[in-house]
């Protein structure tokens, strides 16, 4: 068995420690936040502000592969059965199907990290809470840690694996230190706030929808909203660095004509308030990380946002996370534990998902920032070809991607199919 070192304790690295150390490793996790068990944990300023996230069916069989049983994993979130796409303060309802009896779930984040962290306990995984991750030595396979007392400590593995997110240490010093190691970060020209309101249901909003806004903004904004298990519902507003409005704009006259317009199906009151947070709140950008490679020789390898952050406008950057950790153990089995082989067929296999789920998620991006007058329409086209046609037009996109564990390359294939076959079967 291996003294493994997992850099960065959220939700990748702690099912990472969950699987590992349910196999007999030796799992050290080096976190630089406070422990989520404590009775009073300090405030996160991370996830805090972070967007709301879904787990799909791919995440859901990742974190039930763990041996977490569905109950505990059902009180995190709240079960999606579609879409609500706001046009002109009206909805339109996308329903979908679930395929393997999986409904994804609208998911409180923090109280799954406490979950995944509860788990965790139980299989005696040590942590460092409270500890920086300073310095890696990618040879010696050795992590330089620094507590909140400013001591510094060595940590040595026979791996090391780097899950501490889009700005990631371990992925900088492999970047440092590797030759040919191409890493390309790009920015996405809206960043984003995230504001929530109490009593969801009162405001009119179903818990088991996904709500979607700004398709009729002319590009100027895209937003997503949904439920969260205490009834609140937490608002992702994505616009500009700046103009008016944008991110940097402080006139609340400004910002209340947004509101009004593109939310005017909420009550004044409501409207107000959510002016009134989005304006004292700071902005977070929205970044898209690639890198050629997610390992170093048999000794150290990226998983989740350090090796493949993107925007979260397919939902799918945390889901693949947890499916990296799920591809990661059983190719570890599959290889007698042997780290080279592991590592290597590792970057071989999710560099190609991992390209084609960015690819994916920028374009819904350009869809949702974009106006697209036909977008109603040519959902409709393609679930009624399918219908009609299912040996021969492709299924429905967004129900394999919300509902199966289907390759992301093989759904990008099934989404250029339908453009072809949408651009064949139009009227012009």
């Amino acid at each position: 068995m291996h003294k493994i070192i997992i850099v960065g304790g959220g939700l990748a690295g702690s099912l990472t420690a969950i699987y590992l150390a349910q196999r007999g490793h030796h799992v050290q996790v080096v976190e630089k936040r406070s422990d989520p068990l404590q009775e009073n944990p300090k405030a996160d300023p991370i996830n805090s502000r972070a967007i709301g996230v879904s787990m799909t069916v791919r995440g859901i069989k990742a974190v039930l592969g763990a041996g977490i049983s569905k109950e505990d994993l059902d009180q995190c979130g709240e079960p999606v059965v579609g879409m609500a796409f706001c046009v002109r303060g009206q909805y339109k309802v996308r329903e979908l199907t679930p395929l393997e009896g999986l409904f994804p779930l609208s998911l409180n984040r923090n109280a799954f990290q406490r979950l995944l962290n509860k788990y965790a306990a139980l299989h005696k995984v040590k942590y460092h809470f409270e500890h920086k991750c300073l310095d890696v030595d990618l040879d010696r396979k050795t992590v330089l840690i620094q507590g909140p007392d400013g001591a510094l400590q060595h940590l040595h593995g026979d791996l090391i694996i780097g899950a501490d997110g889009a700005h990631s240490a371990v992925r900088r010093i492999m970047q440092s230190n590797m030759r040919r190691f191409e890493f390309k970060q790009t920015f996405f020209r809206h960043g984003y706030k995230t504001v929530v309101l109490p009593n969801a249901e009162a405001l009119g909003f179903r818990k088991d929808l996904l709500y979607f806004f700004g398709m009729d903004s002319r590009g100027l904004f895209a937003g997503r909203a949904a439920t969260i298990p205490d009834g609140s519902i937490s608002f992702a507003i994505c616009l500009p660095y700046t103009g008016t409005p944008s991110l940097a704009t402080q006139n609340p006259e400004a910002m209340a004509e947004f509101f009004d317009r593109y939310f005017s199906m909420l009550p004044p009151a409501s409207r107000k308030e959510l002016m009134e947070q989005y304006i004292a709140l700071p902005s977070n950008d929205l970044i898209n990380v690639r890198s050629s490679t997610f390992h170093y020789k048999g000794n150290v390898v990226l998983i989740g946002d350090a090796a493949h952050a993107t925007a979260p406008f397919l939902g799918q950057g945390m889901n693949m996370a947890l499916e990296d950790v799920h591809v990661f153990v059983k190719l570890l089995e599959k290889h007698g534990n042997a780290l080279d082989l592991a590592l290597s067929d590792f970057t071989r296999l999710r560099k190609v998902e991992a390209d084609a789920m960015q690819d994916m998620a920028i374009a819904n991006y350009e869809t949702l920032s974009n106006p697209n007058l036909i977008f109603f329409l040519q959902t409709r086209y393609t679930r009624y070809m399918h219908k009609k046609f299912p040996r021969v037009y492709p299924p429905d996109m967004a129900e394999k991607l919300y509902f199966t564990s289907v390759p992301y390359d093989e759904l990008q294939q099934i989404q250029k199919k339908q453009n072809v076959w949408y651009k064949l079967g139009r009227v012009n």
